[in-house]
């Protein structure tokens, strides 16, 4: 057994003979952060390496911390989406698997090369950026209400070399009525009183960016009127929402005077995303 592999195992803290919470490989994930080198180098490695007591130190608080429920991208300081690379910090969301549907979504809708796309409450830049990277020639904004979640969506855009307009501001206030193709949101959704707002995971992440309200819809109904605005004729709006919203969106898209509306499932059969056109 390689040397890395038996330290992951001995530097697992253990309270009361129950096994740990922390799954090998983000054992082995949180060991390659803290000496800052890839997994592949140091399971190839042929003779053991002595662990200096402070990388030691870094890494059992780190298994302490993940066993406690912070998660592992804040820990390690990034996660992959779309197959980006992103930085992730307590200022914004761990983006999921199943916003990928949202951009699958977008993506499936035809563009030209000046297409207009925005992003109403980017976070750490996760879906303005993919769909940047996959639709080059498109203009694509975000906007976010949080100065330090931009802070981190702008990182992430400069790091990944993505030319995408970032601004401060609620919705869709600083842009033109009827320039947008698409927009898209994944909004706070969650309800108030859900308690897996206070459960593992989610406790650490932003609150503004996970509670919708009593019902779980105050922001998409916020949303929709600003996106109308925005959007041109035959532009289309797309909105990440939890798994039992389907039917109260497509009534509050339906009101907004949204037609062609349907819903989308995620990977795991939910119904996650919802779409509707502007006529007119």
């Amino acid at each position: 057994m390689r040397a890395f592999l038996a330290h992951a195992t001995c530097a697992v803290p253990r309270t009361s003979g129950q096994p740990p919470r922390c799954a090998t490989p983000e054992i082995w994930a949180l060991g390659c952060h803290v000496l800052e080198r890839p997994l592949a180098r140091l399971l190839a490695a042929d003779t053991a390496e002595r662990l200096h007591p402070e990388d030691e130190a870094r890494w059992r608080a780190l298994i302490t911390r993940r066993e406690q429920g912070e998660p592992l991208a804040y820990l390690i300081g990034h996660t992959e989406f779309w197959s980006l690379t992103l930085t992730v910090t307590p200022d914004v969301l761990v983006p999921r698997p199943e916003t990928e549907i949202l951009v699958e979504r977008a993506l499936a809708v035809p563009a030209a090369g000046g297409a207009c796309y925005l992003d109403v409450g980017t976070g750490s830049g996760a879906v303005a950026l993919a769909l940047k990277k996959e639709r080059p020639r498109a203009h694509v904004a975000a906007c976010d209400q949080s100065r330090a979640a931009l802070t981190v969506a702008r990182a992430n855009a400069k790091a990944l070399c993505l030319d995408v307009a970032f601004w401060l501001g609620s919705w869709s206030d600083a842009i033109v009525a009827g320039s947008c193709d698409l927009v898209v949101s994944n909004p706070p959704y969650v309800e108030s009183a859900d308690p897996c707002l206070d459960s593992d995971g989610l406790r650490y992440e932003p609150r503004g960016a996970l509670d919708g309200g009593t019902d779980g819809l105050r922001a998409i109904a916020a949303l929709l009127p600003a996106a109308v605005r925005v959007l041109r004729p035959r532009g289309r709006l797309l909105v990440e929402h939890g798994a039992r919203q389907d039917r109260p969106v497509q009534s509050l898209f339906e009101r907004a005077g949204l037609t062609d509306i349907v819903t989308h499932a995620d990977y795991a059969g939910h119904p996650r995303v919802t779409e509707g056109v502007r006529h007119g």
